[in-house]
């Protein structure tokens, strides 16, 4: 008997069939076998079954009368079938050149008759076959032959159910591990705000809620949770109200937000909606950029070497304070002045009057109150706002105590350092805060003029 035939896209064939994975998978045995008891039935033949063929083997996926798994593919019926654009039907086997000495075919209980129909994929390569076989001749008739290809096309359907199936399920996976490789948290709710899922980052992102970050629940349930045991400081007292804006700018997202979490932690939030309605969002870690954000202002804002506002930013964030809501009413403004600071430095070196004035500035921020401004405007002058209408008087002098009452150790010396202190309140009806300025000025070379080591005020 010849070889069995091939064809000449034998490699593409037997590449295609192991991505079918079915050889030596039997997860469609019951799918296949509802088709071959179906075929039996049928046709009424003893004998039917699937086959998948490969190189050298022929793969019994399920049968009716048939017991043997495999067969090789050298001299099997269905070598010939396989390699063919039509269903092979034989009626007599033992009158056919091809198979009548075939050692399954004899005249005495064996092969007789064979229909069999390739399991053609929708690009055009054969897979397997669809047989029926009976143990005596028969004729089939063209209906009985269209059933037996429909029959072989319900197989092949089935097989790319499972396939797709599996890509599914393979993309998925993919998509998931390449998700869960992810530094930032990864997120997805659905049309109605429930999550569908999250990766591992996500949940570590917001311990504090991380229990009732699960499929199905809203966002608002895991914001409200979120806030209920501490996730967010911003929403400390203000709770319904944040929730509510927080809830609204997740539904309607637009740029990027920043987002604190405790331990002085920062998020970048950037949320887009899907075409299907729902949303997708990622977590990026952004504490390091925020704390070098911060530290950027800090050097803007402030002096370098105490620590105390510079002159641009004081005169910013006290006109600030003159309109919170409205024209405020009066605030102190103080100017003061280190007497003989050229003499310190002359006598004792820059450093040692360097170490003067953060000493100063310390001693002053110590007796500060919530919302008061300290500034270095240049050289020895200072300037401080006063959060509260009243007591300049009394800060003034506390002030001015607190630089005179104990000398301050530089550079090996202690050196007795004063100041000279003016004051003056902004109030309702002055064109611009340099007026007030100018009068605090106004008082301060009058503490001078009186001796230094005074504070004085001027009226408006």
């Amino acid at each position: 008997m010849a070889s069995f035939p091939t064809t000449p896209d034998e490699d593409a064939r037997l590449a295609k069939l192991a991505e079918y994975g079915l050889a030596s998978d039997d997860s469609m045995k019951s799918a296949f076998d509802r088709v071959t008891r179906l075929l039996a039935q049928l046709l009424d033949v003893p004998i039917t079954y699937i086959s998948l063929i490969d190189q050298d083997t022929m793969w019994i996926k399920s049968s009716v009368g048939l017991d043997a798994p495999t067969f090789e593919r050298e001299g099997a019926i269905c070598s010939h079938t396989v390699v063919r654009d039509r269903p092979l039907y034989v009626g007599d086997l033992t009158a056919d050149p091809r198979f009548y000495d075939h050692d399954m075919v004899t005249p005495q209980d064996g092969l007789r008759a064979y229909a069999g129909a390739p399991l053609t994929t929708s690009c055009g390569l054969n897979m397997g076959t669809l047989c029926a076989v009976d143990t005596k001749p028969r004729s089939l008739s063209a209906k009985e032959l269209e059933a037996l290809s429909d029959l072989a096309a319900l197989v092949i359907a089935q097989m790319d159910s499972q396939l797709n199936a599996r890509r599914a399920k393979l993309a998925e996976e993919r998509l998931v591990d390449a998700v869960e490789a992810l530094p930032d948290g990864f997120v997805i709710y659905d049309r109605d705000d429930r999550l569908v899922f999250c990766n591992n980052r996500y949940r570590e992102i917001y311990r504090h809620s991380a229990q009732w970050i699960v499929p199905g629940a809203t966002f608002e349930s895991i914001i409200r949770k979120g806030v209920e045991n501490g996730q967010y400081p911003d929403a400390v007292g203000n709770e319904e109200a944040w929730i509510a804006e927080r809830v609204r700018i997740h539904q309607s997202p637009d740029e990027p937000i920043e987002q604190q979490l405790p331990g002085d932690r920062w998020l970048r939030i950037q949320e887009r909606r899907t075409r299907d309605g729902g949303l997708v969002g990622f977590r990026f870690n952004v504490t390091e950029l925020m704390r070098q954000k911060r530290e950027l202002a800090r050097l803007a804002w402030t002096d370098h070497l105490t620590g105390a506002l510079n002159r641009g930013r004081f005169l910013e964030l006290a006109e600030k304070q003159l309109h919170p809501n409205g024209p405020r009413r009066t605030m102190p403004i103080l100017l003061f002045d280190i007497d003989h600071f050229k003499q310190i430095n002359d006598r004792y070196g820059h450093p040692a009057g360097d170490a003067v004035l953060v000493e100063l500035v310390s001693r002053w921020m110590q007796r500060l109150q919530p919302g008061d401004l300290l500034a270095r405007f240049g050289g020895e002058e200072f300037c401080l706002a006063l959060a509260s209408d009243k007591g300049a008087a009394e800060a003034a002098e506390s002030l001015r105590r607190a630089a005179c009452e104990l000398p301050i150790a530089a550079e090996g010396q202690l050196i007795k350092v004063t100041v000279s202190i003016g004051y003056a309140h902004y109030r309702d009806g002055e064109d611009v805060l340099s007026k007030t300025l100018g009068r605090a000025d106004a008082a301060l070379y009058r503490a001078k003029e009186a001796g230094r080591n005074r504070c004085e005020t001027i009226a408006a």
